[in-house]
């Protein structure tokens, strides 16, 4: 018998997930929780038992636009907030700017509750959104084996102004 280290998740098929600013592939299987509080966006993840392990989505309109010039601000805020977790390793980052869109990523583990979590952050600058796409494993190991997963959705992920037309 071999372990979740070692074992694979297997596709069992994907849905679009769309909403007006996001949209994303999530696997047909995965369950939909409800944010705890009025934020909007989505939480997708493998197992109703682990609210721990997910694909989250969190939108944030602004009254301003993040352009190509607040890229060094606004990704020194983002690594300063990320420094501020418990026990924080960052594995990586990076910042850059795509026509009128910026974008940060990072990779990092940090302590939540006496126990080591793994997360994959990027965040979307795109009009007067920020969408924030979060991956998260309730461990180290968990996130290791949902990585597949995780990435497909990471890497479909789209931002935009309205539900695209091709829907």
């Amino acid at each position: 018998m071999t372990d979740q280290a070692t074992q694979r998740p297997a596709f069992k098929g994907l849905k679009w997930h769309r909403e007006p600013y996001f949209s994303f592939f999530i696997p047909l299987d995965w369950t939909v929780f409800e944010w705890e509080d009025d934020r909007q966006g989505v939480l997708y993840g493998p197992s109703a038992d682990d609210d721990q392990t997910v694909f989250a989505v969190d939108v944030k309109e602004f009254d301003f636009t993040v352009t190509a010039d607040d890229l060094d601000d606004v990704y020194d805020g983002f690594i300063t907030s990320i420094q501020q977790l418990p026990d924080v390793s960052i594995e990586s980052s990076n910042k850059r700017v795509a026509g009128k869109m910026v974008a940060l990523e990072a990779k990092y583990t940090f302590t939540a509750n006496d126990t080591t979590r793994k997360r994959w952050v990027r965040v979307l600058y795109y009009g007067p959104c920020q969408v924030a796409f979060t991956a998260q494993g309730a461990t180290p190991e968990t996130y290791d084996y949902w990585l597949p997963m995780f990435f497909e959705a990471m890497m479909t992920a789209k931002v935009h102004a309205s539900i695209p037309k091709d829907a």
